[in-house]
C-alpha cells in the first residue's frame, strides 16, 4: 500500500472513531504530568544543597531533623497565608523531628512592588533576631503597603531605621534573586506556595497532601 492509501485508512478510522483522539490526548496529558513530576523530583535532588542548606535562609529545627520541610512563598499570596496556621502548628508539634526552611519568592509584584519590599524586610529583620515574628506578622496582614510593612516591624520591636538600612543591602537583594533563579530550575514550581518535603513536593496550599507527605516522612 502507498503512503497516501495508509493515510486515507487512518483518516477514515479516526473519523469513524473520534473518541480515540480524546483518549490519546488524555494519555498524552497523563504522560506529560508524570514526566514533570519526575523531572521536578530529579531537580529537587540535584539542587538539594541550594534548597535545604543555603546558610542565608532562616530555618527552624535541628539541621539533622528527620523531616526537611521547605516553603517557597510570597507575602502577597493568599494561598500562602492560608497555609500559615498549618506551618505554625507543624513547628510546634514536631520541634525535634521537623526542620522548616523559609525561602522568600516574591513573584506577585515587580522589584519595586510590595512582595519584594516585604521579602527584603523579612530578611533584614533576621539581622535583629526577629525574622520569625516578622514573617508570621506579614503573613497575617491582608493588604501590604510599604508603610504598613514598616509599622508591622515597629510593632514587633524592630529598629525600623536599622531595618531600612539593611533592606537596601545588596546582599539581601542577591539572596532574593538567587531564590528566583533557583525556582526557574524546578519544573513544577510555577507559583506560591511550593513545598518540598524530604525530596517530594506539593504545589499550592494542598494541606491534606502536605500532611500526608509529612506523616509518611515521619514514619519512614
Amino acid at each position: 500500500m502507498s503512503k497516501a492509501q495508509i493515510e486515507e485508512i487512518v483518516r477514515d478510522y479516526l473519523l469513524e472513531n473520534p473518541e480515540i483522539i480524546r483518549e490519546a490526548l488524555i494519555a498524552l496529558e497523563v504522560k506529560q504530568a508524570e514526566a514533570e513530576l519526575q523531572n521536578t523530583r530529579d531537580a529537587i535532588a540535584d539542587l538539594s544543597d541550594q534548597i535545604l542548606r543555603d546558610p542565608r535562609d532562616y530555618a527552624v529545627g535541628p539541621r539533622d531533623a528527620k523531616v526537611q520541610l521547605v516553603e517557597f512563598f510570597d507575602y502577597n499570596c493568599g494561598f500562602c497565608k492560608r497555609s500559615t496556621d498549618w506551618m505554625e502548628e507543624t513547628m510546634a508539634k514536631y520541634p525535634d523531628d521537623v526542620r522548616v526552611v523559609f525561602k522568600e519568592l516574591p513573584v506577585l509584584t515587580g522589584p519595586d512592588g510590595t512582595s519584594f519590599i516585604a521579602a527584603r524586610a523579612a530578611l533584614a529583620s533576621a539581622r535583629q533576631g526577629k525574622y520569625r515574628k516578622m514573617h508570621f506578622a506579614l503573613m497575617g496582614e491582608r493588604s501590604l503597603t510599604k508603610a504598613r510593612i514598616l509599622q508591622i516591624a515597629e510593632n514587633n520591636g524592630i529598629d525600623v531605621d536599622q531595618l531600612e538600612r539593611d533592606m537596601d543591602d545588596p546582599a539581601i537583594e542577591r539572596q532574593i534573586r538567587d531564590n528566583l533563579d533557583l525556582s526557574d530550575k524546578i519544573p513544577a514550581l510555577s507559583g506560591t506556595p511550593f513545598f518540598v518535603v524530604n525530596g517530594d513536593f506539593v504545589s499550592g496550599a494542598n494541606m491534606p497532601k502536605l500532611t500526608e507527605y509529612l506523616e509518611a516522612a515521619l514514619e519512614g
